[in-house]
């Protein structure tokens, strides 16, 4: 609870500010589902351990290092050194040695999980290092302001920012070519503004998903398209409170159609269909009490409800009726139903697993 808490009292004091770009470093979540939705990987910041339980009997199974997650892999840094592992369980999948001039930071992975992609930063440039198993490209940019998005296949994606927001690129691999033009919805601006707080990917991982609040509550999906190279934004309900857009939680469906978008400050529901990128069914519920901190939620196996927290309170939701029940109040920083649906597992204070039935 002690992380989410201090990311919303940090927002809380700063809405107009224009924060960085949401790379898997500075807006990744922080729960992960393996192996067919049995295992819940959860840390506790980015930059620390992975830590890996069993959604059947709520018991830790592994610990893996701190790195990026893609899909069932986690892609780790040492020195000298980048390592892939599988989360689901918990080997060593190959390490490849970084033979690059000069320091650079591990700062994602391609969507397969198949490539690392490092960075440096210098005063007047920043440098991509793409490595897989038996390849290593360079891309060069001019400027210290890219960070990295995302890789699928050729495309290369990057987040460019600026005096006034950011903008997402499109560097061709194939190519070795940055496109002129940002990537934007046709209906908006390219640039981006606002504070993202959650990303998440589909299953099949051709869709990014990013949710951005500013400071008059206003919340909106940036969805990228990685295999296609387009990116839409679709907004969401509700305004003029910056603390209720807090919680809002997203979760993409088990097949990758839906994305199921939840905030229990404002009371609503959203339904987003990924291919038409528009909100295709929303409702109201009443929510009291509820605390202003990031929202997670997870999806049941049967696709039939959501268990949603703010971090100290529970609440289930029909995805049938998009009727919304009261859970008991419990600290929890990540949240999971098990394979049968049964129970919810979670991970409460001083980390200690916890187990709910979902009728209890």
């Amino acid at each position: 609870m002690k992380r989410l808490l201090v990311l919303a009292l940090l927002v809380a004091f700063v809405p107009s500010a224009h924060a960085a770009g949401c790379s898997p470093l500075n807006c990744s979540p922080s729960q992960f589902l393996f192996a067919h939705g049995t295992l819940l990987g959860v840390r506790v910041s980015v930059d620390k351990p992975l830590r890996v339980i069993d959604l059947r009997t709520g018991a830790t199974r592994w610990r893996l290092p701190a790195g990026i997650v893609s899909g069932n892999t986690l892609v780790s840094q040492s020195p000298g050194l980048v390592t892939w592992f599988d989360a689901a369980t918990g080997a060593r999948l190959r390490a490849v040695p970084l033979q690059l001039h000069g320091t650079f930071q591990l700062v994602g992975a391609s969507q397969d999980a198949t490539r690392a992609v490092l960075a440096r930063t210098q005063s007047r440039s920043t440098t991509f290092a793409i490595l897989g198993r038996h390849s290593q490209c360079l891309v060069k940019l001019g400027g210290r302001n890219w960070q990295f998005d995302a890789l699928n296949g050729q495309n290369l994606f990057l987040i460019q920012t600026l005096r006034n927001g950011y903008e997402v690129r499109l560097y061709d691999l194939a190519a070795n070519t940055l496109q002129k033009q940002p990537l934007k919805d046709q209906e908006k601006a390219a640039l981006i503004q606002g504070i993202p707080v959650q990303r998440v990917s589909s299953p099949s991982g051709r869709y990014l998903f990013t949710l951005y609040i500013d400071g008059n509550g206003n919340a909106m999906v940036h969805e990228l398209d990685t295999a296609a190279g387009y990116a839409y934004c679709i907004d969401l309900a509700g305004t003029g409170d910056f603390n209720s857009a807090m919680t809002w939680a997203i979760v993409p469906s088990h097949n990758g159609s839906r994305l199921w978008a939840v905030s229990v400050g404002y009371g609503r529901i959203a339904e987003i269909d990924v291919a038409a990128h528009v909100v295709a069914e929303h409702a109201r519920f009443y929510s009291i009490p509820w605390t202003a901190n990031a929202g997670v939620a997870a999806l049941a196996p049967d696709s039939k409800s959501l268990v949603v927290s703010d971090a100290q309170h529970l609440w289930f939701v029909s995805l049938q009726t998009f009727k919304v029940r009261r859970g008991p109040n419990h600290v929890a920083i990540a949240v999971a139903f098990s394979p049968d649906a049964t129970r919810v597992y979670g991970v409460g204070q001083r980390s200690r697993v916890f187990s709910l039935r979902v009728n209890g």
